[in-house]
C-alpha cells in the first residue's frame, strides 16, 4: 500500500531526527536498526510517489498538479538538508564517520530498492485484481442479459 506523501515525509522527518539523536548520545548504528528501516522505506514510499505523478488521470489533473509539484519540491529540499547534517553529525560523533555514512546510504538504497519493488508487486496484484473484478462483472452482466433475452424470447413463443 502506498502512502501519502505528508505521511511519509513526516515519517522521514521522524527517522532521521531518532538517528541524530542515537549518534549523539553514542549509540551504535546496529542500534539505530529500527529508524533507519523507518526512514528507506518511508524515502521508498515517497520516490514511488513522486514517480506516479502524471499517471493520476483526469481527476489528478483537477487537484493541482503545480501545488503539489511545489510541496514535492520544497519536501525534497528539506530532506536534502537534513541529510547533509546528519552527514556532518556522522564525521563528528561516528568512528571513521564518513566511511561509516557511505555504507550506510548504500544500505539504504538498497533498502529503498527492495521497497519499492515490494510497492509495486502490491500495486500490481491490486490492479490485476480490480481488471479481474472488472472482468467478472462484465462477463455477469452478459450472461445476465443473455438469460434474460432467452426469458423474454421464451414467453413471446
Amino acid at each position: 500500500m502506498l502512502l501519502d506523501p505528508l505521511t511519509c515525509f513526516a515519517a522521514i522527518k521522524s527517522g532521521i531526527s531518532l538517528v541524530e539523536r542515537g549518534i549523539k548520545a553514542g549509540k551504535d548504528l546496529s542500534d539505530l536498526a529500527g529508524p533507519i528501516m523507518k526512514w528507506a522505506s518511508n524515502e521508498a514510499h515517497l520516490e514511488t510517489h513522486a514517480a506516479r505523478k502524471g499517471n493520476t488521470g483526469v481527476l489528478g489533473k483537477l487537484t493541482g498538479i503545480e501545488q503539489d509539484a511545489i510541496a514535492a519540491f520544497l519536501r525534497k529540499q528539506e530532506l536534502n538538508k537534513m541529510r547533509d547534517q546528519l552527514r556532518e553529525i556522522f564525521v563528528l560523533y561516528v568512528d571513521n564517520g564518513l566511511a561509516q555514512w557511505e555504507m550506510l546510504q548504500k544500505e539504504i538504497a538498497h533498502q529503498r530498492a527492495l521497497q519499492k519493488q515490494r510497492i509495486k508487486e502490491a500495486e500490481d496484484r491490486k490492479r490485476r485484481f480490480k481488471n479481474r473484478l472488472i472482468i467478472l462483472t462484465a462477463v455477469g452482466v452478459a450472461v445476465a442479459v443473455l438469460l434474460f433475452e432467452i426469458q423474454w424470447l421464451m414467453n413471446k413463443l
